[in-house]
């Protein structure tokens, strides 16, 4: 199915391949070069890249893992069975396993949250937690000092480099299509990363 998907086709997999400013991919590598990596809050605006970069460190340092969507299946069932489930059981690798849980921010913070929290303590010997929300406000105190939390925030002395990445990344992508999408995909797909190269230039620094 993911061969489908382009978004998911051509997702960086690794945090060399992420485009960021240096100072957070630096970050990421660190963790990576440790190869184990703490709670995390990754927060920032929606398509910035923080859910790539969580799984592109748990793949380069070969971590089972599961992604489970806030905004879609975050009730309390979902932590009670999904989670609990995958956080209670062993490694395939031996090492320490992950939930990223995506849109955090949708979780209820009244009873959902508190519930993360108490999984997050209950499993804290065998399996980690990247959260990640466009809202760090919208996130209990508790889970915040619980993870180490990295903030996607972009200078604008930034965007002309990163632009250009995200530009010469599309370019190679359509080499490789090229051969099997019809010109009206073509023009398709350029104007939604011509939109996405958009998004970054106009992209302002969060309070």
């Amino acid at each position: 199915m993911d061969e489908f998907l382009w978004v998911e086709k051509y997702r960086p997999k690794t945090i060399d391949d992420c485009i960021l400013p240096e100072g957070l991919k630096q970050t990421f590598r660190q963790f990576v070069v440790n190869g184990e990596i703490p709670n995390l809050l990754l927060t920032g605006t929606a398509g910035i890249g923080k859910t790539t970069v969580a799984k592109a460190m748990l793949e380069q340092i070969g971590a089972d893992y599961i992604v489970i969507n806030g905004s879609m299946n975050g009730n309390i069932d979902t932590l009670r069975n999904d989670i609990q489930q995958f956080a209670s059981s062993v490694s395939f690798t031996g090492g320490r396993k992950y939930v990223i849980l995506d849109e955090a921010d949708y979780l209820n913070a009244n009873s959902t949250q508190p519930a993360l929290r108490n999984f997050m303590e209950e499993f804290s010997r065998n399996c980690g937690f990247i959260l990640t929300c466009n809202f760090k406000n919208r996130i209990i105190e508790p889970l915040h000092s619980r993870c180490s939390v990295v903030e996607f925030k972009i200078n604008k002395s930034d965007y002309p480099k990163l632009a250009a990445q995200f530009f010469k990344r599309t370019c190679k992508i359509l080499a490789r299509m090229l051969h099997m999408i019809k010109p009206l995909l073509l023009i398709l797909f350029l104007s939604i990363c011509l939109t996405g190269v958009g998004f970054l230039m106009n992209y302002r620094d969060t309070p």
